[in-house]
């Protein structure tokens, strides 16, 4: 699964029994950041976690956001035919450099090359 390709997995893991795909998803963000060193890319998944923290049961949150951050970047291309971001994100690992290797197909078109990734996952 795509969430195995990152460090820290495991919050995302405890909220789902069977762990989201990422297709049709509602891309919120794409964005540059520390001198093109680090790229993320947020956006809900498309449904809520099975086993929700207390905390967003409390607060009665419905969504889960997930921000995937990316260092060392090696390449980036971006491309965009509308003005509502929805794809399909695509993640694997190249088994030769290590790097990985990121896909975004849909109404906004990406590719992204980078030396590691991070996962942070909230509710709202």
């Amino acid at each position: 699964m795509w969430y195995e390709h990152f460090t820290d997995n495991k919050f995302i893991s405890m909220l789902y029994t069977n762990v989201p795909t990422l297709k049709n998803l509602r891309i919120e963000k794409i964005e540059i950041s520390r001198e093109g060193d680090r790229l993320t890319i947020g956006f809900d998944l498309p449904f809520f976690a099975d086993k929700p923290p207390k905390k967003w049961a409390e607060r009665r949150y419905t969504t889960t956001f997930v921000e995937l951050d990316f260092f060392c970047i090696q390449e980036v291309s971006i491309k965009a035919r509308s003005n509502t971001y929805r794809g399909d994100i695509d993640i694997c690992k190249d088994e030769q450099t290590n790097f990985l290797i990121v896909n975004i197909t849909g109404t906004v078109e990406a590719k992204i090359i980078a030396g590691s990734g991070l996962i942070q996952v909230s509710g709202y």
